[in-house]
């Protein structure tokens, strides 16, 4: 029986232990490896060595390349791991030496084409261990790598000569070389190393080493990385969640209203004009804007005149007597005239504001992966289903049936609608389909593609920038898991009392339970914390975010240094001041304090707008709130509300503003007055902006 290939390689790697001493010399000397020639004969040092470096450790690479390439070993790879994070470079890794390098190849290879073997002792049954993915192992590679090289780096201070004398290999370090690099390791400690240095310590590993690398790894004394607050942050703070919601929906929908576009988030749209009074325009925006800009840009990047004719109406002004466009340099000095526009940059940076807060709502309000969101198509992605428009996939496109909600496609709200059309309508001037894509246009001999996790976070990046300013923006320390993390722990607010803080998440709600009600992904209509736990689907985040919000609950209205409004605020807050004095005074800290009363759950009721103290004894079927939950602090003795109202108290204004003086309402003025007028001396109150 002939063995397959997979065997035979393994079967190579399993000689290197056992002939280590006669190999080395070898390999440190590279004019024996070139001379060398392969052999199936009795074991010969030189010819194993050339076996081993004329190995196929890919489709595309082979072991004595100094890149290894996996993309054509992965099927349908998503794109967000395409190219670059399925490559590893050895030559990275230059103070590392000659045969050591070649042990970490071998074992990367091991661990490659035998992960079962790998698995973590104890570990029963088919683990995940055993389907390892390429993109994986290689960051798990890279992350140990960095710290054996930087291990070399301190090392080689004795002098190169003497390490690649006394450091042969791997297991020639001491358990101290290993103690004393991990103390002053800067660069990032995560777990992608740790399972590398694990990999190390295997004992299946002595077959590529020779014998066993006896150095407790997970005893290391790694420095002690100190993360700020916001750096350990999975989501995004409230103040910035609402900014971004509202910042990202006002330009939407002016973009939207400028291109005469039905607009389908009516909600959105009446509050609209009161927003938007005091955002910033660069320029009067209009459809002849758009398709001359759309012009411009495909010509200037050289596409022909047949092919701009598809998306643009080309006036008379900018074609030659011959009847072919002018030079794009003709065209924009007749453009800018045309359209009152001093300089195209201007132009430039709206449309990428409008396209940047367009991915936002579609990413926010979904939750999806990374990887997912870089498989969206702007112009397949919308699909209906039992009467209800999805976003799906690209992945899967065709197989609609076997997709799961939260997974590989989502209920659409409307502003999501609304931030797909805009996206729709400026993605014609990139030439690129992909929602996650560069903003520049696509070369007419190139094919649009979209970016891996470093381009999502620099996408956004330069979004934030624009909202907060450089610095501001760099504060959030944004990844591309905080859309999801955060809409799942503004949801588990929400199941927790806390108000929303975007009506969008109340259509969230609405139209996942309609649509699950179905029976399309269960029987029975989601609740708020049972759409969280599907989002995340991952245990540890789950129970970590749902943490952080029943700690918010119990910060908001247990904070000694809070602000409360009502009659009652005073009083609320002198009790609980002596509480804490007491719990501050026996040595915990206010973090440790607001964590034990978030694990033993606080009896507080919500009441919309405030939270309401008062007593079951106490019951008064005149209080205002009965029947409409609505808690006003002005005319209800019980009356308590904190910061973590206000979102709620400014939908008050912003509601009531838009009502002003609108047909209908004549006889409501002096009301409508009277609640903005409340509603804004509850905010001040509490010392909060009225509009964010």
């Amino acid at each position: 029986m002939i063995a397959s290939k997979q065997e035979q390689s393994i079967k190579l790697l399993h000689q290197l232990g056992r002939h280590k001493d006669a190999l080395i010399p070898l390999v440190i000397s590279e004019i024996n490896i070139k001379q060398a020639e392969p052999s199936t004969q009795a074991f010969n040092p030189s010819a194993l060595i050339a076996n081993l470096m004329k190995l196929n450790v890919t489709k595309l690479s082979r072991f004595e390349d100094t890149i290894w390439d996996y993309n054509d070993d992965v099927l349908n790879p998503p794109k967000s791991i395409r190219g670059a994070k399925l490559k590893i470079n050895f030559s990275k890794y230059s103070n590392v030496p000659p045969y050591i390098l070649v042990e970490m190849k071998c074992l990367l290879h091991y661990v490659l084409a035998a992960p079962e073997s790998f698995k973590k002792s104890g570990m029963k049954g088919k683990s995940k261990r055993g389907s390892l993915k390429p993109n994986t192992a290689i960051s798990q590679f890279e992350g140990g790598l960095r710290y054996i090289d930087f291990l070399f780096g301190q090392l080689n201070e004795m002098g190169v000569e003497y390490v690649l004398d006394k450091y042969k290999s791997i297991t020639d370090v001491f358990d101290a070389d290993f103690r004393q690099a991990a103390s002053a390791f800067q660069l990032r400690v995560d777990n992608q190393l740790k399972q590398f240095l694990r990999y190390l310590s295997h004992p299946l590993s002595i077959r590529i080493l020779g014998e066993q690398v006896k150095v407790d790894f997970s005893t290391l004394p790694w420095p002690t990385q100190e993360v700020s607050k916001r750096e350990q942050s999975l989501v995004f703070e409230n103040e910035i969640f609402e900014r971004n919601t509202t910042h990202s929906t006002q330009k939407v929908l002016g973009f939207l209203m400028s291109l005469e576009e039905e607009v389908n988030d009516k909600v959105a749209l009446s509050h609209y004009e009161f927003l938007s009074k005091n955002a910033k325009r660069h320029f009067s925006f209009n459809k002849e804007t758009l398709n001359d800009y759309v012009l411009i840009r495909l010509l200037t990047k050289g596409y022909s005149d047949e092919y701009i004719s598809k998306f643009c109406d080309i006036s008379r002004e900018y074609l030659r007597d011959d009847g072919k466009l002018m030079f794009s340099e003709n065209v924009r000095k007749i453009a800018k005239a045309r359209h009152g526009i001093s300089h195209f940059d201007d132009l430039r940076k709206e449309v990428n504001e409008v396209y940047y807060a367009s991915a936002y709502i579609i990413y926010q309000f979904t939750g999806m992966r990374p990887s997912e969101a870089a498989e969206i198509k702007i112009s397949s992605c919308l699909n209906s289903e039992n009467g209800f428009d999805l976003i799906c996939s690209n992945v899967k496109k065709g197989r609609l049936d076997n997709l799961k909600l939260f997974d590989d496609k989502w209920v659409t709200i409307p502003i999501m609608k609304d931030a797909l059309r805009a996206a729709q309508l400026i993605s014609v001037l990139k030439n690129n389909d992909y929602l996650l894509s560069n903003v520049d246009t696509v070369a007419p001999d190139a094919e649009g593609d979209s970016m891996g996790p470093g381009g999502i976070a620099h996408f956004f990046n330069n979004y934030f920038a624009s909202i907060y300013g450089d610095e501001n923006a760099k504060k959030i320390n944004f990844n591309p898991y905080m859309l999801r993390h955060t809409l799942t722990y503004q949801l588990y607010r929400a199941e927790l009392g806390l108000p929303f803080i975007s009506f969008q998440l109340k259509h969230v709600v609405d139209h996942v339970g309609r649509y699950t009600s179905f029976g399309a992904t269960s029987d029975t209509t989601l609740g708020y914390g049972e759409i969280a736990e599907r989002i995340t689907q991952d245990k540890a985040h789950t129970r970590e975010i749902r943490h952080l919000a029943e700690v918010e609950r119990v910060k908001s209205v247990m904070d000694p240094e809070g602000n409360y409004a009502g009659p009652k605020g005073r009083e609320h807050k002198h009790r609980i001041t002596k509480v804490f004095q007491g719990y501050l005074a026996a040595g915990y800290s206010r973090d440790e304090i607001f964590d034990a009363m978030a694990k033993q759950g606080l009896a507080v009721i919500n009441v919309g707008s405030g939270f309401c103290f008062g007593g079951v004894e106490d019951f008064d079927d005149s209080l205002p709130c009965i029947g409409s939950l609505r808690c006003n602090p002005i005319r209800c003795s019980n009356a308590v509300v904190t910061k973590v109202n206000a979102p709620k108290w400014r939908e008050v204004v912003v509601t009531n503003r838009a009502l002003l003086g609108r047909e209908g309402y004549e006889d409501r003025q002096e009301q409508l007055l009277s609640a903005i007028k409340e509603a804004e001396g509850v905010l001040k109150l509490l010392g909060e902006e009225v509009l964010i």
